[in-house]
C-alpha cells in the first residue's frame, strides 16, 4: 500500500507539491513549528510538511481543515470543469474533430483541468495521524488524571498570583508580573462543538485513512473508466 501512496503521489506530482505548501502556509499561520519542510519524500510525508502534534484544539482542526477546504475546492472546480467537457460536452479529441479547429485546443484544455481536479482530489486530506489527533483532541471522552491534576496546578498559581497582587497592592508596592506564556486550562470540548465540528472531523479522518493507502487514487481510476465506458 505504501507503494501504491507514493505511486498516486508522484503521478499527482503538481498537486502534491501545492498541498504541502498550503500545509506550510497553514502551519505558519498558527504558529506551529515544522520540523521537516521538505514536500517530496520517499515515504508517508511526501506532500506533507512534518510538524509539531498540536494539543491545542483549534490549531488541530484548523491545521487539517484549511488545505482540505482548499484542495477540495480546486479538486471540485478544476475537476468539474475537466468532467463536464470531456463526458457531457463530450468534446472530441484532436483526431477526431471536425468543422471547428478550436476543437482539439479545448480538449487539451479539458483533459489538463480534469487531471488537476483528480490530483487535487488524491491530496485533498490531512496526515491520518494529524486526523487522528484532532478527534482524539474533540471527542475525548473526559480528562486524564494528569490533565485533572495540571488543571489543579494551574489554578493554584492563579490563586497565589492574585493574592500576591492584592498583597503589594495594599502595602503600595507594584506586584511584578509572571514573566513566560500564561498556562491555559485544559478543557473538555463542549458538545455544541462536538456536534459542529462532527462532519468535517469524520470527513478528514475517513479521507485521510483512505488517502494513506492510496484509495482515493484507485477511486479516481475508477470514476474515470466509468465515465469512458458509459
Amino acid at each position: 500500500m505504501k507503494i501504491l501512496y507514493l505511486i498516486s503521489k508522484f503521478i499527482t506530482l503538481p498537486a502534491t507539491v501545492v498541498k504541502g505548501l498550503w500545509e506550510h502556509i497553514t502551519c505558519g499561520m498558527l504558529k506551529i513549528l515544522v520540523e521537516d519542510g521538505r514536500y517530496i519524500q520517499t515515504n508517508e510525508l511526501c506532500g506533507h510538511v512534518e510538524h509539531e502534534l498540536t494539543s491545542s484544539k483549534v490549531k488541530a482542526f484548523l491545521v487539517g481543515f484549511i488545505p482540505t477546504v482548499v484542495n477540495g475546492m480546486l479538486a471540485f472546480f478544476l475537476g468539474g470543469a475537466g468532467f463536464m467537457g470531456l463526458f457531457m460536452l463530450k468534446v472530441a479529441p484532436p483526431e477526431a474533430a471536425t468543422g471547428s479547429e478550436a476543437q482539439p485546443i479545448a480538449f487539451w484544455i479539458y483533459i489538463v483541468l480534469f487531471y488537476l481536479g483528480v490530483s487535487f482530489f488524491c491530496n485533498m486530506f490531512p496526515l491520518f495521524e494529524d486526523a487522528l489527533n484532532n478527534w482524539a483532541l474533540i471527542y475525548q471522552t473526559k480528562l486524564t488524571d494528569e490533565q485533572k491534576q495540571a488543571n489543579e496546578k494551574i489554578k493554584a498559581d492563579r490563586a497565589y498570583e492574585k493574592e500576591a497582587r492584592k498583597l503589594a497592592k495594599a502595602n503600595g508596592q507594584k506586584a511584578d508580573k509572571k514573566k513566560g506564556e500564561e498556562k491555559k486550562l485544559i478543557k473538555e470540548t463542549s458538545i455544541f462543538t462536538k456536534i459542529l465540528l462532527f462532519i468535517p472531523s469524520a470527513i478528514m479522518l475517513a479521507g485521510s485513512f483512505l488517502e494513506k493507502y492510496g484509495l482515493t487514487f484507485i477511486i479516481s481510476i475508477i470514476v474515470t473508466v466509468l465515465a469512458i465506458v458509459l
